[in-house]
């Protein structure tokens, strides 16, 4: 019988990876939101330079609500969660508990695996907390995935468009890191690596899944952040006029973030220095500039016949900023800049840039709650000028805590 996936959340991620495990052999059940109807109609053209192009692809099953599950009549072996995540909005753990609970209902003796496929760090606790460290679980354990690939969902949902570059690091939360994963664990892991391998993707298994995902959050905000604040596409970015801006800019992002993630206990054997020069130049590559070395002028670094990424490919927190939607602001960044605080670590680019976006992310979300967004912006309320209870600038002094 073939594996049985949910998968929530059919954007531009989670059609390419619906797409590479229902390739793998899985049935896969998507839900669907706002792109329900053109899916379930006339399904998703999917361009990809790495896994061609198929026309009016869907996938097994189109669902729009937890209602829905009954009428599949299955239970599912992996529930993979690539909807965004907006905890401002809604935990995660919200989003997911109806479709467990669904699930146990049909078959209490085989718990499912959680699989969240999305941005940030420290996003994990909520759903481990809510589903397997608790007296009556509902998931056999919770899988964390880090995904890079420059992927843009188009044409109201109908298209995808993707590059060359797809990469898939996937671990068990908390990460075992040398500890022995038991023996039923072991195996529904390898299981979805298989999965996921015989549909092409360029995936692997790590025992430290939460130092990767400090790895995505440099590039997510350093190149994801000053493509947010220019409001332009990476390519721009890296275009012969703007890379006396872009480097620095970008590697001093880099090193705020690797400065918290040494104070938080993340140390060179987890996360290497050598990580920011490895992802500042990755993207680089990708630039139509002849890039030469001042130490070797007539030398030219050697680049792809092709950039990793499309021309007008841009993160997805700029197109949900363009269209004004609530954006992925707290795992991403605000996660590393209250770390920050709470270890003693000053980031004034971090803090820049979340101040700048903050204003449209309490619009949005005050939007999609139904909350009236200028009621609120003229209310008095009460601030307390302690630099201690900033969630920005300077780091507070004294004793901290974790």
């Amino acid at each position: 019988m073939p594996d049985e996936v949910l998968l929530l959340g059919l954007g531009a991620v989670g059609t390419l990876y619906a797409y590479i495990l229902q390739s793998g052999g899985a049935n896969v059940t998507a839900v669907c939101r706002s792109n329900y109807q053109v899916v379930r109609d006339h399904g998703i053209d999917i361009v990809s330079d790495k896994f061609g192009e198929h026309p009016k692809w869907r996938p097994t099953r189109v669902i729009q609500r937890p209602e829905d599950v009954d009428a599949v009549g299955v239970t599912f072996d992996y529930i993979v969660c690539c909807s965004k995540h907006v905890p401002d909005l809604q935990p995660v753990s919200d989003v997911l508990r109806p479709y467990l609970t669904q699930n146990f209902a049909k078959k209490p003796q085989r718990l499912p695996v959680i699989l969240l496929l999305q941005n940030g760090i420290d996003i994990e606790h909520d759903s481990y907390e809510a589903f397997v460290h608790t007296p009556e679980p509902l998931a056999a354990c919770v899988m964390s995935a880090n995904s890079w690939v420059p992927v843009m969902l188009l044409n109201g949902g109908a298209r995808i468009e993707h590059g060359s570059l797809e990469r898939l690091s996937m671990g068990v939360f908390p990460p075992p890191l040398r500890a022995p994963l038991p023996d039923s664990t072991r195996e529904t892991v390898h299981h979805l690596l298989t999965l996921m391998l015989r549909g092409g993707s360029d995936a692997h298994l790590t025992n430290d899944i939460t130092s990767e995902r400090w790895r995505k959050v440099l590039w997510n905000m350093s190149w994801g952040g000053v493509s947010l604040l220019a409001r332009r596409p990476v390519f721009e970015m890296l275009q012969v006029d703007m890379l006396p801006y872009t480097v620095g800019s970008v590697r001093g992002i880099m090193l705020e973030i690797l400065t918290v993630a040494r104070a938080s206990g993340m140390g060179e054997d987890r996360l290497p220095a050598s990580v920011i020069d490895h992802t500042l130049h990755a993207t680089l590559l990708s630039t139509p500039a002849k890039l030469r070395m001042l130490r070797s002028p007539d030398i030219i670094c050697d680049k792809p016949s092709a950039p990793n990424f499309r021309r007008d490919f841009k993160p997805s927190i700029l197109i949900d900023l363009e269209l004004q939607r609530p954006m992925e602001l707290e795992p991403i960044f605000g996660n590393i800049i209250r770390r920050a605080r709470q270890v003693g670590v000053d980031t004034p680019r971090l803090d820049l840039i979340v101040t700048s976006i903050k204003p449209s992310q309490l619009e949005y979300v005050r939007r999609s709650k139904g909350i009236d967004h200028e009621t609120l912006v003229q209310q008095e309320g009460v601030h307390d000028l302690l630099p201690s209870l900033n969630a920005t600038g300077s780091a507070p002094t004294g004793p901290v805590t974790l």
